[in-house]
């Protein structure tokens, strides 16, 4: 089921994807997904977004049904254009964060405000959020959500996007193991 709510940073419409049927009352598995263009819908090698929004959906069918939240935040809230901006200077040899700065951003743009007021809409105050960035998951609970466990969600490690994961573990503290990621994978 798809929930969408009007409004929010510069009047976008964000989408609650509802799997299954969660316990809203209860503990909720959520993720919350900031939408990547090229990862989500043309399976970029540059990054993992894509693999996290299928196997964030995948779990939470899994966990017996969840919510994701679908942010219109592109290029961790910088939008398409810088980030394909930013594409030109990582082909140069810059990390995901030091591109950002040459543009003028920080290394994460993103707000949840949305998410939040959309899980309150929702009516839910509890989750389990589905997530390796501890950033995201102190956002929440500074906006009263209650985290109350987080779930790993991984993609495919690729020669294209290995050292961007470990530009978000080294750089941005998401909770990536990438050796160990790697060392699964053969």
């Amino acid at each position: 089921e798809f929930a969408v709510f009007r409004g929010g940073v510069a009047q976008r419409d964000q989408v609650a994807v509802i799997v299954g049927n969660p316990d809203l009352a209860g503990i909720v598995p959520v993720r919350v997904h900031s939408s990547c263009l090229t990862g989500d819908l043309f399976g970029s090698l540059k990054c993992d977004c894509g693999d996290q929004l299928r196997h964030g959906l995948r779990t939470l069918k899994e966990l017996g049904g969840g919510i994701l939240l679908y942010l219109d935040q592109e290029g961790r809230g910088t939008g398409i254009a810088a980030k394909m901006r930013a594409y030109g200077y990582q082909h140069e040899g810059l990390d995901t964060i030091d591109a950002d700065a040459q543009l003028g951003f920080g290394a994460d743009e993103r707000r949840y405000g949305s998410a939040v007021a959309m899980l309150r809409a929702l009516g839910v105050q509890r989750i389990q959020l589905l997530t390796n960035n501890p950033t995201k998951v102190q956002h929440l609970r500074n906006a009263g959500i209650e985290v109350l466990g987080c779930v790993p969600v991984t993609g495919e490690i690729t020669a294209e996007n290995e050292q961007y994961l470990r530009t978000k573990a080294a750089r941005a503290g998401h909770q990536l193991d990438v050796d160990a990621l790697i060392m699964a994978a053969q």
